[in-house]
């Protein structure tokens, strides 16, 4: 009885087929070596990921999005979705440095907030708001903490 033991370098994981890889490279942002490394993928799962079934889907699903003049607007927001996405452990490392001041803090909290889509917007076309919410925290030093909310409600 032959087992067939395939070396540890070369066993493609769950992260690696990330359609964020697919779009990186296909939005120009990396090539498959910066890609690799970034990800912490050797050059043997690489052989093995860009020939695989899923990730080849992936990848021409990516192209797809980056490619004509019809999709400039498309393209030009993916990438922006892309670099935003890679920004978040940076705002992550400001709001949890021991030595960040309060006030970085609450800043990155409210630049989290308007990231997520967590901020009062109008309606398109409407001037209504839509449903949300928003959040007012008060850090008085002293004074103890207060906080305010205020829902708004959606109507269509």
């Amino acid at each position: 009885m032959t087992t067939n033991i395939v070396p540890k370098d070369t066993i493609l994981e769950l992260a690696h087929l990330s359609p964020l890889i697919c779009l990186e490279i296909a939005a120009g942002l990396s090539d498959p070596k910066s890609v690799c490394k970034k990800y912490e993928i050797t050059p043997e799962q690489w052989e093995r990921l860009k020939i695989n079934p899923t990730f080849v889907s992936m990848m021409q699903e990516a192209t797809l999005t980056f490619t004509g003049d019809a999709n400039a607007g498309k393209r030009i927001t993916k990438k922006a979705e892309i670099l935003l996405e890679e920004s978040l452990p940076i705002l992550h490392r400001i709001m949890t440095r021991a030595d960040a001041s309060t006030q970085s803090v609450l800043d990155t909290v409210k630049q989290l907030t308007v990231l997520s889509g967590r901020t009062q917007r109008k309606a398109e076309g409407t001037g209504d708001k839509e449903g949300g919410f928003n959040v007012a925290i008060h850090i008085n030093t002293g004074e103890g903490v207060r906080v305010e909310g205020e829902v708004i409600e959606h109507k269509p």
